[in-house]
Order: C-alpha cells, then structure tokens, then sequence
C-alpha cells in the first residue's frame, strides 16, 4: 500500500490528476474476482478504478471517464480553504466555487448548478457542501471524479439543508477511504500561516494480527479577512475567525482472507467561530459514520453491505444589524441521514459483471428558532425516506465494453411544521424509473472512444410542496402540492488517446438537460409570496480537453480547457427566458508545471483561469462574476532523513497576484496569502 498522507500544512490540499490514462491490460485482465486485488503489485493496483461498478476494475473496461487523485498527486497542490471540493479545482469540467473557509462550495459541474454532481464516501453518498467542509483528509486514500451520469447505481442524497436534494446527473465524486495497513506509520505536523492562522495534526497507523488502524487528531485556528457589502446580512465589522477540531478512527478487520473484511471508520468535527459581528457566531458538530462489510465469497462472486450516519447539528447566532449589532435569535437545524446499500456482484464470460442490489436512505430535519430570553420556538419538522432497486450489466467483448442498466427510485416526504405553521399538504411520494447506457471500444492499447447517456431526477423542497404562509396575508412561500420533480438526461461523448508513455491527450463533449426545471415565481409583492412551479427548461453542453506531458523524471505539465453554453428555457418569465444557469462559468482553464529542482527541493506551479457567470437566472437581477486568474506555488524540501524518520518543509503561496476577485452573495477573495508547515513522519 502506498505510504498514508496526512497534510503537511494546515488545510487540505488539491492536485490535477496527471495519472489517470488507461491501464495497460496486461496482467489485470481475467483475474477471478477471489483475491483480484491482492494478486496485483502496487503499480497495477494504482490502475484500478472502482466508482464505476462499485469493484475494482481495470481503467480500460469503464465507458465513463474517470479522474483518479491520488496521495501523490494531492501532495503536491498548494493548500486553500479546507474543502474538500477543492481537491477537483485543477481538474477539467468543474467550477470549484469555495466562498470562504466556513462555507460551502457553490461551484457547477459540466454546466450545471451544485445539486447536480453527488458526493460519496466510499461509495455511500454525503452532503457536498457540508461534508466537504468537515471530512478530514487524511482519512482518504485516493479520489475518483465519474464524470457523466452515474444515477443507476448510486441513489440522490435527500439532503434539506442548502439547496435540497443532490443527484449525480453531472457526475459523482468518490472519496475512497483508507482501508488497508501494510506497514506502521506515525506522523505529527504544525504549520501557521496568514490570517495567524495555527495548524496541528497527529496521525498513526498499524496493525494488530488481521485488524488494521488509523486514528487522526487534526486542530486548526484562524482567523479571515473581512467581506460583505455596506448594510448588507453578510457584512462584516470585524475580522471573522474560526476553530476546527477533528478526529477519525478508521478500523479494517480482515477474517479468513484479505477480500473477506469489515471496516468501521467514524469522524467527529467540531467547528466553532463569529461570521465577522460579536452576535453573529457559530457553533457546529458533524458526525460521520461508515460501516462496510466486503466478501468475495466464490471466485466470482462478492456481497458488500454499507450503511452510515450523517448527523448534523448546527446552530447559528443572528443580530438586528444594520438596525443594531444586538442578538436577534438563535437558529438551530439539526438533520440526520442514514443512508444504506446492499450490493451483489458477479464476474462471467471473462471480464464481464453484473451488479445488482437495493439501496435506501432514512432522513429527519428539525429546525428551531431561540429569541434572546431563551424561549424556543419550533420551525421545521420533516422527515424523508427512499428505496431504489437496481441493476447493470457491463458486458467486455474484446475491443469493446457495452454497458446497460435500469433504477427504480421511490422517495416519500413526510411534513409535521414547516415555518411554524403545520401544512395543508402532510406528505407528497414520487416513483421514477431510471437507466443508463454506455459503450468504449479500445481500438489499441492507447486509444479509445466512449460514449454514455443516462437519466436523473430531483424531487422538490418541503417548503416547494407544503408552503410556509400561515395565513393568506402572511408573506412566505405559497403551497404546490402537484409540484413534479426535475428530470435530466445527461450526455457525453470522448476519446482517450495515450500518444506515448509521456505525453495523454482526453477529450469530452457534454450535453446535460433538465425538463420540469422548477422556477420560483412572484405571487405578490405585498405581502410577499412566491410560488415554485414546473415552468423551465435547462440545458448545458460543452467540451473538455486535458494534456498531460512527462518531460522526463523531474519535470511534467499539464492543461486543460473547459468550454460550456448553458440556457434557461421559461416561456412564462420573460426576465428568466434565454438566460444563463447560475455558477456555470463559459470558460474554465488550468495549467502547471511540477518540477524537481536541486538540492531534494520540488516545486508545482498552478494557474486557474474563471471565465463570466452570474449568481440568478433573473436578467434584471442578476449580478455577474469571474474573468479573473490566480497562481498558487508549492515548494516543498526534506530538512532531514535517515532509516527511521523524515522531516519535510513545505510553503505555499497562494493567489500570488493579490487578486481581490468578488464572488456571490457579497463573498470577497482575500488575495495574496501564505503558510508554512513542517512534517515529522517516522
């Protein structure tokens, strides 16, 4: 297994993927699946892909396209925010759209908005804006971004918090834990930075007869720079400052063979801090729990069982500002989602598999509102579950793979209180039926042609089907119970072209449509009331084009290109037809250089280019961002190395331009910052 990573600095880190060309078939092909992966040497187990068909495959019989992040790739990014979503800024086709280090990532994803591309840890699906922010990585051991529509084996994640339900029509980004220990490591390292931002982390790893560990404390204080317009909810008075504790256990259990396990791994993040007024703090805990249990118990069939917990306490302060800066409320949300997969697998007819299974997902949301003598007022009382049953077909046949399969979702939402007042609408249920289809023909071992198109749906808000209005003069959200959900068709096409060991060229054609897009319409404007209706269409299609060169030993680059149209259709809203889909830049463009310099010293070099897009679809209302370019440095030396132990230097030097760009809802680029941090493994 490749060496554990645990950060160097005090944030996570990003890398482009300069290893994700396809495998050379050769020994990987038409092994069983009893002891597949354990027959494979560590240079063939990197070649391995398993979002796809959720077992590990060779990179050659997948027809989606298929970014791996590795240790070794991460390692060399300049650090950011501490989000994981900006582990994928370097690579093509997605907006990475951190607003600061205490928020959620508002990006897009092949031209479409944030809900549109899930998140999954190991397989199980997370929230992509909060869990982003929370997870720890250290905990994980590589990163696979599929791109292209993946809704036939994982499941939408029936988050309420943000922006609703998350469904991987764009794609789904994979955070493969660590789950195996061959040897013992420990590492502790401490970094400070700009902002008097201060950094620690210890980390361990070994085993003890079959069962393998690693356990992870990581701490972090900052402050940030200030931002918000004048008058505005977002301004600030004073500089905002956070703190960021978090702790995972990972524990992997082998039984009578290395492909017959249990893993339980647990994070607990504890995230505290003032959004920049003294009645304007935060106070948060995320719970993170995945159970697994893999068995291969033939030589070509496996069982897996996966179920979590993501629970989600948050619990903000508000004030009277721009009235005053006195306390206002408090505002507590706290959500719990379980979410559980039963996944059965069977290899035939060579490389072939076929994977079936049922998944589910258990959720309730409740949100409070505290006045400042402590009295607590109940806001939202929701629940929601789903089930879906599902099955695929990927069929290899020599130069070609063909791949097929079907979903049948059900989810059913239950409303007890939604904004105080218990709804005319209790309940709403939607059944949808889903497939995906995909195809690759390897004309030689470095070329090779896919194409893919798959289906997807986004069942509406509580507030969308049961309204907020207590009374007909309330203002708030009137009810829609006939509301229907989103549906989408997602498209692509591609070819992978391996010129030489040195040099990859990928390129990728997109078109993504969403039908019954759901719009918010004004009602009234005294008193203030809108209604969500099935009124729009969307439609994003575009290309991608990444490069990669191996100069020699020291020295690779890499570029990439991203071009989107997107368009709103809304016959019914004038100021909405014709528009753009928000966050969905028309240009995203990357570019580095990573080198090995004299004296054991490495330097990597980034540039990331944002082209124009807007916050709204609404043309009067609008406000447009991007057209702006940011370099960020790492360097990175060993200070000291013999048979036992390590110590590593390591600088980063972001946004080196000092380039203040604006970004939605009143959030500002700090500009130029710096951090420095050493790394003691032994």
């Amino acid at each position: 297994m490749k060496k554990a990573y645990l950060a160097s600095t005090f944030v996570l880190i990003s890398a482009p993927s300069l290893a994700d060309a396809p495998a050379d078939p050769g020994e990987i092909r038409n092994l069983p699946l009893s002891g597949f992966v354990d027959q494979l040497s560590l240079e063939q187990l990197g070649n391995l892909v398993v979002t796809d068909t959720k077992l590990a495959q060779a990179a050659d019989t997948v027809t989606q396209r298929i970014v791996v992040l590795r240790n070794e790739d991460i390692e060399r990014q300049p650090a950011h925010s501490g989000n994981l979503a900006e582990l994928m800024r370097p690579t093509s086709g997605q907006f990475v759209n951190v607003l600061s280090r205490n928020d959620a990532n508002w990006g897009s994803y092949a031209g479409l908005g944030p809900k549109y591309n899930s998140y999954l840890l190991d397989g199980l699906p997370i929230d992509s804006f909060v869990d982003a922010m929370s997870l720890d990585p250290s905990a994980i051991e590589r990163v696979e971004v599929h791109k292209g529509p993946a809704s036939v084996l994982y499941s939408n994640y029936l988050t309420m918090d943000f922006v609703g339900n998350e469904t991987p029509l764009a794609g789904t980004t994979n955070f493969v834990l660590k789950s195996r220990v061959d040897t013992p490591l420990t590492r502790v390292a401490a970094g400070a930075g700009s902002w008097g931002t201060v950094f620690g982390k210890a980390y361990a790893q070994g085993t003890q007869g079959n069962l393998g560990y690693i356990v992870s404390a990581n701490l972090e204080h900052s402050d940030y720079t200030q931002y918000g317009t004048r008058n505005s909810w977002l301004q600030t008075t004073q500089a905002p400052a956070y703190q960021k504790n978090r702790f995972f256990g990972n524990f992997s259990y082998a039984f009578d063979r290395p492909d017959h396990t249990v893993t339980v791994f647990y994070q607990r993040t504890l995230h505290q801090g003032t959004m920049g007024r003294p009645n304007r703090g935060f106070d948060h805990t995320y719970d993170t729990l995945n159970f697994a249990y893999s068995n291969t118990f033939s030589d070509d069939w496996n069982i897996q069982f996966k179920y979590g917990e993501r629970r989600y306490d948050r619990r903000f302060a508000n004030d009277n500002y721009p009235t005053d800066l006195s306390l206002s409320n408090h505002e507590f949300t706290r959500q719990t989602i379980r979410p559980a997969d039963l996944t059965l697998s069977h290899r035939h007819w060579g490389e072939s598999l076929l994977t079936a299974g049922v998944d589910g997902q258990w959720v309730d949301y409740q949100t409070d509102v505290q006045d400042p003598v402590g009295a607590v007022t109940p806001s939202n009382r929701a629940q929601a579950r789903s089930t879906g049953y599902f099955v695929q077909e990927k069929l290899v046949w020599d130069a070609w793979v063909l791949r097929g399969g079907v979903r049948h979702d059900t989810i059913h939402h239950d409303y007890d209180l939604l904004g105080g007042i218990t709804p005319a609408t209790r309940s709403a249920a939607w059944s949808k039926n889903l497939w995906s289809f995909g195809t690759r023909y390897n004309a030689d071992p470095g070329l090779a042609f896919y194409g893919n198109v798959g289906t997807s749906f986004m069942a509406p808000a509580a507030k969308q089907i049961g309204g907020t209005v207590a009374v007909p003069t309330a203002s708030g959200e009137l009810p829609n119970p006939g509301l229907k959900p989103e549906t989408g068709v997602g498209r692509d096409v591609g070819v992978n072209w391996r010129a030489s060991q040195a040099l990859t060229l990928d390129l990728r054609g997109f078109l993504n449509t969403i039908n019954d897009a759901i719009v918010t319409n004004i009602v009234s404007a005294a008193p203030s009331q809108v209604r969500s209706e099935n009124a729009g269409k969307a439609r994003a299609m575009g290309y991608e084009v990444d490069l990669r060169y191996a100069a020699s030993s020291e020295t690779s680059v890499f570029g990439n290109l991203t071009r989107t149209h997107t368009r709103v259709t809304d016959p019914t809203n004038a100021d909405h037809d014709g528009t753009a889909i928000p966050f969905a830049p028309d240009t995203l463009a990357n570019a580095g250089v990573l080198a090995s310099l004299p004296g054991d010293m490495s330097v990597a070099t980034y540039y990331h280019w944002v082209g124009r897009y807007y916050d709204s679809t609404s043309r009067s209302a609008r406000l447009g961002f991007g057209q702006y370019g940011v370099v960020n440095v790492r360097v990175q030396k060993p200070l000291y190395r013999d048979a036992r132990a390590a110590v590593h230097l390591t600088v980063d030097l972001n946004n080196l331009t000092d380039r203040h760009h604006a970004m939605p809802f009143d959030f500002r680029d700090p500009g130029f910052n710096g951090f420095a941090g050493v790394d003691v493994r032994y």
